[in-house]
């Protein structure tokens, strides 16, 4: 897969969650990453993990298993309406799986190592 980008064309998140999904499949482990102020997203979070030590200032990281009730909520988070700066495809900031994949950016950026 290597890099994709989703740029303001991108209209819904549909691709997002597929290639999520197939992500997903294939990992054990997950990191959320939040900016201090996303207080709801940081709440969401920790519904399916703990915080992780961090010397992280500016935010909080969440850490925990790929469930099947993971897989479900984060598939089924509706798009972020607010996409002024970002065309958001998902709430969070940063997630990243333990197989290198990580959806940057509030997913306008697809990684996989």
């Amino acid at each position: 897969m290597g890099y994709i980008e989703f740029d303001a064309t991108e209209m819904n998140n549909l691709r997002w969650k597929e290639i999520m999904f197939e992500q997903l499949k294939k990992a054990n482990t997950f990191e959320i990453h939040c900016w201090n102020e996303e207080r709801e997203e940081i709440k969401m979070a920790l519904l399916f993990g703990k915080l992780k030590e961090s010397c992280w200032k500016y935010g909080k990281i969440i850490q925990g298993s790929v469930t099947p009730e993971f897989i479900n909520y984060v598939l089924n988070i509706p798009k972020p309406t607010d996409t002024e700066i970002y065309n958001k495809m998902t709430p969070f900031f940063t997630i990243t799986l333990d197989n290198g994949f990580g959806s940057e950016h509030y997913g306008t950026e697809l990684i996989k190592e």
